[in-house]
């Protein structure tokens, strides 16, 4: 099967996955009653929950600007966000799960430093991840959640700590020595070519970071943390809009837990698997299913309106661009296993605001 058969079925999985997916759900929540839900939220409460989604992803900018700055490319602020919100746009209209990621490493790259680039956004996807998942082990412990909820904290707090490695492999060269040494013993035992250069971008991309002690990490995950602590008071607000009885440290493991799941390319667009997660972590606090679902699509509805926000500035981009000699693009290619982000995933809305 030829890479671009793979893509194709992948692509068809997914999609059909997300349709069977939402059928089955709108068999057990009426879509009428979800409509109907939405259209009774609160529209000032709806609207702080957007201005809450768009500062989440101002201070992600501001995280990934230390990371760009520490590699030596070279972008402001407003240059951050609008690469940010670009590739949420391609990661929606584009094929691919990886399609946001690479555009957004491409753009990053242009900058003359491709390894660099990609150690930017491996890191700053990873943090992010790493933010919600530290955030959703708090936020479970402050609920004290019984039954079949209490299993969920085990794992989740399993998934936090193998998260946490990863980030300080990145960071530290003891752990990441102990990390990265199976990647070095490969790509040494291979030919020079294609497959040994791209070890060898990743091994030099996951070192980047190594040496700048324990302050930078630390002062890159707080902003992780932030970001996250709006996104998640964002989405509370969105479900105090509809009217839902569900407290703000609920609603922060279940979207922990939602946004890990859809790291997975479970379903187009996180469609589907996004509004089942939210029904049976929510329904114990008093949500109805119309409410959750609702709530999923006020979500997908946010990152939307970022993805439309990222098809204006690259609208801008392509008018300024008339007549004007094309740059080169970059000669290393990142590795997609690291790009995948997303999301939100660029392509999939997740957790990430």
């Amino acid at each position: 099967m030829s890479p671009e058969t793979k893509k194709k079925l992948t692509r068809v999985l997914t999609v059909s996955g997300a349709v069977g997916l939402l059928l089955l759900i709108f068999r057990v929540v009426p879509f009428a009653e979800v409509m109907q839900s939405i259209r009774s939220a609160e529209p000032t409460k709806l609207a702080i929950g957007f201005v809450l989604l768009f500062v989440a992803r101002v201070i992600a900018a501001w995280r990934m600007k230390l990371l760009t700055d520490e590699q030596n490319l070279r972008l402001t602020m407003p240059e951050i966000f609008e690469i940010g919100t670009t590739s949420t746009f391609y990661g929606l209209i584009l094929p691919g799960t990886l399609s946001g990621g690479l555009i957004r490493w491409y753009k990053l790259a242009r900058q003359g430093n491709a390894v660099g680039a990609l150690a930017s956004l491996t890191w700053d996807r990873l943090s992010d991840t790493v933010g919600v998942a530290l955030l959703g082990v708090a936020a479970w412990a402050l609920s004290r959640p019984t039954g079949a909820h209490a299993l969920v904290g085990p794992g989740l707090l399993g998934v936090t700590v193998a998260l946490v490695a990863l980030y300080l492999a990145g960071f530290s060269g003891l752990v990441g020595n102990l990390v990265l040494r199976p990647i070095d013993a490969v790509a040494r035992r291979l030919h020079p070519g294609w497959l040994r250069s791209k070890l060898e971008a990743v091994d030099s991309a996951a070192r980047s970071y190594h040496g700048l002690g324990a302050i930078f990490p630390t002062k890159v995950m707080l902003w992780s943390l932030a970001v996250q602590l709006v996104g998640s008071v964002g989405f509370y607000v969105w479900a105090q809009a509809l009217g839902s009885p569900v407290g703000l440290a609920e609603v922060t493991w279940a979207r922990a837990c939602y946004s890990l799941i859809l790291l997975l390319p479970i379903t187009f667009a996180g469609l589907g698997a996004r509004e089942g997660v939210l029904i049976l972590l929510l329904k114990p606090y008093g949500v109805t299913g119309a409410d959750a679902v609702a709530l999923s699509f006020i979500q997908l509805g946010g990152t939307l309106i970022l993805a439309i926000l990222g098809g204006l500035y690259e609208f801008r981009s392509f008018w300024r661009r008339r007549g004007v000699p094309e740059v080169e693009a970059p000669s290393i290619s990142p590795d997609p296993t690291l790009v995948a982000s997303s999301g939100e995933s660029s392509s999939r809305p997740s957790g990430r605001p």
